[in-house]
């Protein structure tokens, strides 16, 4: 689990005051209150902020189903409290090798008795309405 982030927030607010009047500097000054350590894609920050503005919780990023196992596998983001992982797959989610450790991971959250969802472009969309209105069935019912 990646708990150190790929840029830290200081280092951004001080590129953003170099740079005033560069292209985007409000939209980055905005967006700096929103940033998470471990969301690996855009598409899975997207899902977040979506989840977020539909009522649900801050869901967890990177959440290992064994928080005692270094190896445990993860989903992109969900809810320990309720046994709910959310994975985004991308693109790269379509090569053989990516499919089988995704299989795995997959299988691992389910024989686990989590609820799990997959998620892809077409969520993405449609503006993830689908997906979240499934989640907060699932986690109506795990209340």
């Amino acid at each position: 689990m990646r708990t150190e982030p790929y840029a830290h927030s200081s280092g951004l607010r001080l590129l953003i005051r170099q740079h005033p009047n560069l292209q985007g500097v409000e939209k980055a000054r905005l967006a700096l209150d929103e940033m998470r350590v471990g969301a690996d894609s855009f598409p899975e920050t997207f899902l977040r902020l979506a989840m977020r503005d539909a009522g649900l919780p801050e869901p967890e990023l990177q959440l290992p189903l064994n928080l005692e196992d270094p190896w445990s596998p993860t989903a992109d983001l969900g809810y320990r409290r309720f046994r709910i992982a959310i994975q985004y797959d991308g693109r790269h989610h379509l090569s053989r090798e990516q499919q089988s450790r995704d299989n795995r991971r997959d299988e691992a959250f389910l024989s686990a008795g989590w609820s799990y969802f997959k998620v892809n472009a077409d969520d993405l969309a449609e503006g993830f309405a689908g997906v979240i209105s499934r989640i907060r069935s699932v986690k109506l019912r795990a209340l």
